[in-house]
């Protein structure tokens, strides 16, 4: 720890990156990599040069952050921006409104906004609106303006929308032009918006996704940076899971709809106290009494597969299907999923008690938007292999992004699972024999911790808000 203690102070004061919850393993890559790169092995002098090097500095700090994003991630928030807030915007203020994406990541926010803004304003939209993306990572910024996307990119984003807005790329899909130019994109570091400003003022602020890696106190002042870019009447929306997080007294907390976004606080005789800002809603009073129990199959023993008689019966199956799970896995980021799920429905029925099927096959079926199947695939996992930590994190999220009744417990209980298993065995696969884990085992573990804390506040504002009544 002591070794990599002064590259984490670095970082901390020049960005804000909260790295104590990040697994070492992801910063060793990164000191190493700077090591190979530069020649240096002296710590003092590696941090000489990182300090005087801005894009040695800028390379090294995009090996430290999990650049996790789709396209139409968390809608429900987007569709009311688009639907209702903005046509009530645009009815009392002259165009164009400008919209920021503050840790935009390689594109896929604001990118998702232009999509939605030209299908409700058709052509006219590009007139309506100026889109910003900002963000620290110049690697991640320059596939942005790129625009060439694969993979699980697209695994929320709707077909009818990938035939409209791209356009088959050597393998990838590409933006239409027209889309890709309305978006502008900078470098722009939270902790100094004076020193990398994106412009401004703005309407809308999008901080969603991007505050885990932040620790309270960097959040407080990241909140007064992002004040000074914010119209008068702008307002800031932050991710789902973030809310609670980022309600730091910088901002008051409003909602609309059931969606949660911070504005200029008003007056003091304004300033609300009622129960709707603590969280108080109808999903948190509705997972209370269901909460506390453990969600378990029905029927455990009908989800059970057999066990195979002998060790080496089970080595020589699971040889058998290796290729076939390496082609459902590729089949899995190519978003052929229906015929990722008709091979992995086939593996199963050979081998029912696969670790390496039954997590792809959770996640072909997430992505296939059934969420109830793909709890019964992680849930089988887990069974067969305690130690399947892919299997606890992917569980947990089908709660955290709403795709499942939100149960704060069960999230708790299954994010608790990722950092135990990664803290007692940081390079563990999980369980998985012949596919790599979906996610890095160090990323894994540092946004599991992120989302438990999380949990934390909104188990102990709903308890606060219980016991108030």
């Amino acid at each position: 720890m002591s070794t990599f203690a002064p590259f984490k102070a670095l970082v901390h004061q020049r960005c804000g990156l909260h790295l104590e919850g990040l697994a070492e393993a992801r910063l060793f890559r990164a000191v190493a990599s700077l090591q190979a790169s530069t020649g240096l092995t002296d710590t003092t002098q590696l941090l000489t040069r990182l300090t005087s090097d801005t894009a040695l500095f800028d390379q090294f700090v995009s090996q430290l952050t999990v650049n996790e994003t789709y396209f139409y991630r968390e809608p429900d928030a987007l569709r009311w921006l688009v639907n209702r807030y903005l046509p009530e915007r645009l009815a009392t203020e002259e165009p164009p409104l400008s919209i920021f994406s503050a840790g935009c990541s390689s594109g896929e926010e604001p990118y998702s906004v232009a999509m939605m803004l030209f299908e409700h304003f058709g052509e006219r939209a590009k007139a309506l609106f100026n889109l910003t993306g900002g963000d620290l990572d110049h690697q991640v910024l320059a596939k942005a303006r790129q625009a060439v996307y694969g993979g699980m990119a697209f695994r929320a984003l709707s077909a009818d929308f990938k035939a409209r807005y791209f356009s088959p790329y050597k393998g990838r899909f590409k933006l239409h032009e027209s889309l890709r130019q309305w978006v502008t994109f900078c470098p722009f570091n939270l902790l100094n918006a004076e020193e990398s400003s994106p412009g401004g003022p703005f309407d809308v602020i999008l901080f969603r996704n991007v505050s885990i890696y932040f620790d309270q106190q960097t959040r407080r002042r990241i909140h007064q940076q992002l004040g000074q870019l914010l119209a008068p009447n702008g307002i800031l929306l932050c991710g789902v899971s973030e809310t609670m997080g980022n309600d730091l007294g910088v901002f008051e907390l409003v909602e609309a709809e059931g969606v949660f976004y911070f504005r200029r606080a008003e007056p003091p005789t304004a300033v609300p106290h009622s129960p709707p800002l603590l969280m108080g809603d109808e999903s948190a009073d509705g997972s209370g009494d269901s909460a506390s129990k453990e969600l378990e199959p029905a029927n455990s023993d009908a989800l059970a597969p057999a066990a195979p008689s002998e060790q080496t019966t089970e080595k020589a199956q699971t040889d058998a299907i290796s290729h076939p799970l390496q082609t459902a896995h590729q089949l899995l980021n190519q978003n052929a999923f229906d015929d990722a799920a008709t091979l992995l429905e086939a593996l199963l029925k050979q081998q029912p008690w696969s670790i390496d099927a039954l997590v792809l096959a959770g996640l072909v079926a997430r992505w296939q938007q059934q969420p109830h199947q793909a709890y019964d695939y992680f849930k089988r996992a887990i069974y067969v292999a305690p130690e399947c930590w892919p299997a606890h994190f992917y569980l947990a999220e089908l709660y955290r992004q709403g795709e499942l009744p939100d149960e704060p417990l069960q999230r708790k209980q299954r994010y608790a699972a990722v950092v135990r298993l990664l803290t007692n065995t940081p390079t563990s696969n999980g369980g998985l024999d012949t596919i790599a884990p979906p996610l890095p085992p160090g990323d894994a573990r540092f946004l599991a911790e992120r989302y438990l804390a999380a949990v934390d506040i909104t188990l102990a504002t709903t308890s606060t808000t219980q016991g108030a009544g």
